[in-house]
């Protein structure tokens, strides 16, 4: 599974690459013993790809995205570590935080 992003992403250097990069879990880390009020702090660092050959054909992944950082920190719920797989887990919270900074509408699980 990976995450495409349907909709123009920009890079530090100035330049925009179109609609279509691809984003794909590189590692995941939840802290379970900062477990606090039903939510468990994680770590969830990704790859960015220009596009769905780019990633693929196993091309280097971009660098310097200015949009976000491609290292998110975000909540797990206690609920959801105890029932969904973890490429499931991983994969719901970058789309969250996808979503937070494109809007949901231009993100999509593939």
């Amino acid at each position: 599974m990976y995450i495409k992003i349907n909709t123009t992403i920009n890079l530090n250097s100035g330049i925009s690459v179109p609609s279509g990069s691809v984003v794909t879990i590189a590692e995941g880390y939840a802290s379970i013993k900062d477990l606090k009020d039903g939510l468990i702090p994680s770590q969830i660092a990704t790859l960015i790809y220009a596009s769905e050959s780019a990633y693929t054909q196993g091309l280097q992944p971009l660098q310097g995205v200015a949009d976000f950082n491609p290292v998110f920190q975000a909540e797990l719920t206690e609920e959801n570590y105890k029932t969904e797989s973890a490429e499931s887990l991983l994969i719901n919270a970058v789309v969250g935080e996808l979503g937070k900074v494109y809007g949901a509408e231009y993100i999509e699980v593939k």
